[in-house]
């Protein structure tokens, strides 16, 4: 019976999941991600580049790359196969909380991973939102589970394997690596737990020292990558962190989005710690202690995800996903004991139910993920619109055009067209703020004025750009206007001095492009 019911919840968790996947907007990073991660596929781009920006883990590039390759420059296709990871997630989910704490918290932590619709929205994009977590509660059922030395082993390799997949989680690493040594049962174990944890990683940086670029951003390990030149994104972006009180905003925006989940959380496990403390039994709260191993690496994880994002508390809504099963793993186990309280009469009994059936429902139809678009939005079908927008770009532009691209890269990679400068794909805000270093700039995946002379003065034969990202850029990007001004001013005179403007590409809901065509290649006097 636990089968068929874990299945049943996987089934469903999958359906919303490959609903939204044809709802949400696509966003910037997810549709970068693609690009690079096609270019990566095809052999065509390596992912630490003096030309890319090199912070993020390679392991989703070629995974979803993969997928472009199969289909072509597909989102559906990405997102599908999120939904596949998600869906495999949830099982996972159920199986875990099963193993630690029994059927009912199986089917109750697989339920409320399911449930919660911004979070089925994250694991339906064609990204690292649904991969990542699956690698995590992979090498946890393996470690946690019985089976000795070689299970254990097996296990910490798989949670090792997170260093390739999303460096959000690498805190993680150190923590599995203090636990396997730990656990060995001698030297021999002790330097295989050592080899199979940060092996891979140390061999991944000695035979490429460009690929140090990815610890920029890791605090207290980020010298080695500045030593050859690189400066992480926030500093060519002089991007200052948010005050506190815009901290405390992103904070209760958070909390909106995951209102169901922390409800859920905070009455059972008031419930619990209640009856415990009337019961004087502990083991009502504590149960298994592998489930208070899990619940202290989720608030391990969640504590350091706050000092990866101290900058901006609002990257937490998206890096939660990957700490959310093992938040529902530890309340499983909650709700189960709750649920099978020998202290509860049965109308008790019936209103937790009832109370748990309500906290389910109500995240599916009131999803807070921030990427399901509302109203006329809604009906302009945006995964269609940037599809379409797509087609009308490749009509304007000639696929083997030099082309100097400036906005959001969604409407460009379903194109179909090819990259002329990498900087400008990855994300939109690659004109550095900050450029006091031009030949660092470059090697950290950005670029400066110097180069926006020489492509929009004499190489490039084609533009295309956003209004919407221009004016963005100029007057709101981290707050430096008396910086950006001038430059979005250069671009516009470059543009008037040596394009002609060929048509405008608008039929995605979100952003224009303006498409200009070169007519002069004279200098400038």
């Amino acid at each position: 019976m636990f089968g068929i019911a874990l299945a049943l919840i996987a089934g469903l968790f999958l359906a919303q999941a490959l609903y939204l996947a044809r709802l949400m907007v696509p966003g910037q990073d997810e549709s970068a991600g693609l690009f690079v991660g096609y270019l990566a596929a095809t052999g065509s781009l390596g992912l630490f580049v003096d030309a890319m920006p090199g912070h993020r883990a390679p392991a989703p590039a070629y995974i979803f790359g993969i997928t472009q390759l199969l289909s072509g420059r597909s989102l559906l296709a990405a997102r599908y196969l999120g939904a596949t990871f998600g869906f495999a997630l949830v099982v996972l989910t159920g199986l875990l909380a099963r193993r630690l704490a029994g059927d009912l918290a199986g089917l109750v932590a697989a339920t409320l991973l399911s449930a919660q619709g911004a979070l089925v929205g994250y694991y339906s994009l064609g990204d690292y939102h649904s991969l990542a977590p699956l690698v995590l509660l992979t090498g946890l059922l393996v470690l946690l589970g019985d089976g000795g030395e070689p299970r254990r082993i097996a296990g910490l390799a798989i949670l090792g394997s997170i260093f390739f997949v999303r460096t959000h989680l690498w805190p993680l690493i150190p923590l599995a690596l203090a636990y396997g040594l730990w656990r060995a049962g001698g030297r021999r174990e002790r330097l295989v737990t050592i080899a199979v944890v940060v092996g891979p990683a140390l061999v991944f940086f000695l035979s490429d020292l460009a690929r140090l670029k990815l610890l920029v951003l890791v605090p207290g390990l980020g010298w080695p990558g500045r030593a050859l030149g690189y400066l992480p994104f926030h500093e060519l972006d002089a991007r200052a962190p948010l005050s506190w009180g815009d901290q405390l905003q992103q904070l209760l925006r958070l909390a909106r989005r995951y209102e169901f989940l922390i409800v859920g959380a905070v009455f059972a496990m008031g419930w619990a710690g209640w009856r415990a403390s009337r019961s004087r039994e502990p083991a009502l709260w504590h149960g298994d202690g592998r489930v208070s191993l899990v619940a202290a690496l989720f608030l391990y994880l969640l504590v350091w995800l706050f000092v990866v994002c101290r900058i901006n508390f609002k990257w937490v809504g998206m890096y939660f996903a990957s700490l959310a099963p093992l938040l529902s793993v530890v309340l499983g186990h909650v709700w189960s004991v709750t649920l099978r309280d020998p202290g509860l009469t049965r109308g008790g009994r019936i209103a937790l139910v009832v109370a748990l059936a309500v906290l389910l429902a109500l995240p599916g139809y009131y999803n807070r993920n921030p990427l399901i678009p509302t109203g006329a939005l809604r009906a302009a079908d945006p995964v269609r619109a940037v599809r379409v927008a797509g087609e009308h770009l490749a009509r304007l532009v000639p696929p083997d055009a030099r082309v100097f691209l400036f906005g959001p890269v969604d409407v460009f990679y379903f194109s179909g067209l090819p990259p002329t400068h990498i900087q400008q794909i990855t994300n939109y805000d690659t004109l550095a703020v900050n450029d006091e270093d031009n030949r660092a700039t470059l090697r950290s995946g950005y670029y400066g004025m110097a180069q926006v002379e020489r492509w929009l003065g004499q190489a490039d034969d084609y533009a295309v750009v956003s209004p919407e990202g221009l004016a963005t850029f100029a007057e709101t990007f981290h707050h430096h206007p008396e910086v950006n001004r001038p430059k979005v001013a250069r671009i516009r005179e470059l543009l008037e001095r040596h394009f002609v403007k060929i048509g405008t590409v608008d039929e995605y809901p979100y952003y224009s492009y303006e498409v200009f065509r070169r007519v002069s290649r004279s200098p400038d006097p």
